[in-house]
């Protein structure tokens, strides 16, 4: 199943820490990553235990992106 909306961030999947990695949209696709649009982003929930860290609001923070 595949979604046609533009991806806006990629993310990756940390299962030995139990965490999700957000991040900006990588220029390459890579089959170990998930490139989400903003509502399957929005949408997503975290298993039970499971950590998020979006990486984004840390640049917008320091003023990168």
């Amino acid at each position: 199943m595949s979604c046609s909306a533009r991806p806006v961030a990629t993310i990756a999947l940390r299962y030995a820490d139990r965490q999700i990695l957000i991040g900006e949209l990588r220029p390459e696709r890579d089959p170990r990553l998930l490139d989400l649009c903003a509502r399957h982003l929005a949408a997503m929930t975290p298993p039970v235990g499971w950590l998020v860290d979006d990486a984004r609001l840390a640049d917008l923070a320091s003023g990168h992106h």
